[in-house]
């Protein structure tokens, strides 16, 4: 068998299956996923075992299982034709070159996720603490095509899923409206679109983020409508740079990832590639990044304006005041204090994972003095600069544009 997969299946596969009867079959609109990719995986190791008579079977179950799931489609379609003319259709010309150029990167991305797949006892370093309203956590591998899904127990994060996911078209790494690209870094999803509201290009829901966050619009990025959500209703998967820079799964796995979440309080964090660490190394550095956020609680409480200014980057701005301004508004209003309690509640913290260098603080604020009390949600950026850890930015949670 040639390289790279075997043929040109789109030509043939309107004629194969034809969309009217794609669902007709199925009780459930949008069909099932359970066991879609671990088939597809047999047959391409038996594909590349030269087991093909094992590849076929399992190529031909899989087709009549999801006769929309292309990628399978055209592997095997070009078993047969390898077998009846010698040489898969493939490379029998560039028909469609460009959509089977996008099935074969596929493949690719999911036998490397089946190569790489982390071990249970191995978590994202990007999650540094979870709060405990959290109850899951989204992480995007992009270079691995992934979503995983991580459920939120006694403080620990534990893999319960992971699903196949596309990507933006002109990769990653979002800098203005309409490049085609997806955003990395970390965001929270800010709401729910349930399918009969939505095209039918979005499949089965969609459930936007908060792009651009307050630290994309400090850094000049734009856009709007980052989302994550199901396939077009024609198609179980699609290659894996194929939306406009949504995070697209298939639709199945779309409804089971959001059967799970809570949209109002889900972080999604998304890198190029998410580096893993053992448990225990997750366990101290949890510790570790808690610590910072109560001295700084702890400095401001002091009332000694040198400790708590010093939490601070020089290159702090919140959007009202630049570090100069800030600094002398705190200096002034704790100073006419006679006491400053402050409480912490909810607190989480998570790095970009492709910027080492940014952790992003959101928890319950409570705040007493002697002449005023009270409560707010507050979200800090943290840059490490000179040799520590500062705050560049802090405020409410922003809504981004959805």
């Amino acid at each position: 068998m040639k390289k790279g997969l075997i043929s040109s299946l789109l030509m043939l596969y309107v004629v194969i299956v034809p969309w009217d009867v794609v669902y007709a079959a199925d009780e459930n609109r949008y069909g099932y996923s359970e066991g879609n990719e671990e088939l597809l995986l047999s047959g391409l190791k038996n594909l590349n075992s030269q087991e093909l008579d094992l590849a076929l079977s399992d190529l031909e179950q899989l087709t009549k299982r999801r006769p929309d799931f292309r990628l399978a489609q055209l592997v095997y379609a070009d078993i047969l034709a390898a077998q009846a003319q010698g040489a898969p259709l493939s490379v029998k010309g560039d028909t469609n070159k460009q959509k089977i150029d996008g099935l074969i990167s596929e493949a690719k991305a999911r036998l490397l996720m089946d190569l790489e797949k982390p071990s249970r006892n191995m978590l994202p370093a990007d999650m540094l603490k979870l709060s405990g309203t959290q109850k899951h956590i989204i992480v995007i591998d992009t270079r691995l095509s992934r979503l995983f899904l991580f459920e939120n127990r006694d403080g620990v994060p534990v893999l319960v899923d992971d699903f196949y996911a596309s990507y933006g078209r002109a990769g990653v790494g979002k800098e203005k409206r309409g490049d085609l690209k997806t955003p990395l870094g970390v965001y929270f999803i800010t709401n729910r679109l349930k399918d009969e509201d939505l095209p039918s290009r979005y499949g089965s829901g969609a459930l936007p983020i908060n792009y651009p966050n307050i630290w994309d619009q400090r850094l000049g990025k734009t856009g709007s409508g980052i989302w994550v959500h199901g396939s077009p209703v024609e198609t179980y998967s699609r290659p894996p740079k194929a939306s406009e820079g949504c995070i697209s799964l298939t639709n199945p796995d779309f409804i089971k990832l959001d059967s799970q979440i809570d949209y109002r309080n889900t972080p999604v964090l998304v890198g190029y590639k998410i580096r893993w660490i053992d448990k225990q190394d997750w366990l101290e550095q949890s510790k570790h990044f808690g610590t910072l956020i109560r001295q700084w609680a702890s400095d401001w409480e002091s009332q000694d304006h040198q400790r708590y200014i010093a939490n601070y980057s020089s290159e702090y701005n919140d959007g009202k005041r630049n570090f100069k301004q800030f600094d002398r508004y705190k200096r002034r209003v704790n100073g006419s204090k006679k006491y400053i309690r402050i409480g912490l509640e909810n607190l989480s913290l998570y790095r970009y994972p492709d910027n080492p260098d940014l952790v992003v603080a959101t928890f319950k604020q409570s705040y007493k003095s002697s002449n005023l009390n009270g409560t707010s949600i507050k979200r800090q950026y943290w840059k490490f600069e000179r040799g520590r850890w500062r705050i560049a930015y802090e405020g409410l949670p922003s809504k981004g544009n959805p």
